[in-house]
């Protein structure tokens, strides 16, 4: 690579850092956080700097709705894209005093020209997982502002008189509203897996496994790109935040083998209600349930193992191509 670039995304700007082949400062310059910008200022460097798209590797963080025009944008215009992970940037630096944007982008051409090996470009596949992401995102914003039907019996009792019909009648309509709403996003998520022969025929696989429905298969696809960003079970299980590792230093530290916190806090929630409602049906898992209850194991341990199971019996249907089948003896492991 002869350039490295670094964009720290914010809502109406881009402040953008060039760096050359040796890691000096060849230019920086802040654009308008749309297509028109982004172009205008990749055509002035490629004149003035000599950019060629297979020896310059752009790299910025994810910062949700903001950073989805400039992935658009760097990959019409076959740009080397890497869309790092906040945290290994973060990591990277070291102690740092103060924090503006200007810095933020060179800090970031930084570790692009320093880790560049690492990255994982961004393909127009993952455009198109982008766009379930987004719709995904947006059911789930809708599912958290729908009133619930708990505050209509309970909190609404409290209320003066004179406004319990009316707030119940308020909170019933927004109810109705949003779930007329939330059904037109699931067709919508529907229609983009459809369009995608591949992607159709993972997530019919997916929904045959015991446990896994609708949004958690629409949420797999998406967070693990089809498939193709995390290519082993444990991988996704450490991502889910269900995989354990030991916690030990020295002769004085010797803890729990436990779970890490950092995880995907959305996959690892449908995760867990999966888990739940596979021991409360019929079947392999429930028993294997109640047999560690039995035996005096922790439920969130039991229920983390479920989690765990429902993730390999995942990958062993994709990588097999066919559909779930269940066993009919009792596991026993």
């Amino acid at each position: 690579m002869k350039h490295w670039i670094g964009i720290d995304v914010s809502k109406a700007t881009l402040d953008v850092a060039l760096l050359d082949e040796h890691g000096k400062v060849t230019a920086e310059e802040q654009v308008a956080n749309t297509e028109k910008g982004l172009r205008s200022m990749w055509k002035r460097w490629t004149k003035a700097f000599g950019l060629a798209k297979g020896e310059c590797l752009v790299c910025l963080e994810p910062t949700g709705h903001y950073s989805h025009l400039p992935l658009e944008t760097l990959v019409q215009l076959e740009v080397l894209t890497w869309l790092a992970h906040p945290t290994d940037i973060i990591r990277s630096i070291g102690a740092t005093r103060g924090k503006n944007d200007r810095i933020d982008a060179l800090r970031i051409a930084d570790y692009a020209r320093r880790f560049h090996d690492k990255a994982r470009l961004v393909t127009p596949d993952h455009l198109r997982t982008n766009k379930l992401k987004q719709l995904l995102t947006r059911r789930r914003t809708w599912c958290g502002a729908r009133p619930c039907t708990t505050r209509i019996r309970n909190l609404n009792k409290c209320m003066d008189k004179s406004l319990q019909t009316a707030f119940t009648r308020i909170d019933k309509a927004q109810i109705t509203a949003l779930g007329k709403s939330i059904k037109q996003i699931e067709a919508l998520i529907t229609e983009v897996i459809a369009a995608d022969a591949e992607h159709q025929r993972i997530y019919d696989l997916l929904l045959s496994i015991d446990g896994v429905g609708p949004v958690l298969a629409a949420h797999l696809l998406a967070l693990t790109e089809g498939f193709l960003r995390f290519k082993t079970a444990r991988e996704l299980s450490c991502h889910a935040g269900c995989a354990p590792f030991e916690h030990s230093s020295g002769s004085s530290i010797r803890g729990k083998t436990r779970v890490s916190r950092q995880a995907q806090s959305t996959l690892k929630y449908l995760l867990h209600m999966a888990a739940v409602g596979v021991t409360a049906r019929k079947g392999e898992l429930q028993d294997y349930w109640k047999r560690k209850v039995a035996e005096g194991k922790h439920k969130m341990s039991v229920l983390n193992a479920i989690r765990n199971k429902l993730i390999h019996r995942i990958y062993a249907v994709i990588d097999r191509g066919t559909p779930f089948v269940r066993r009919t003896e009792p596991v026993t492991a």
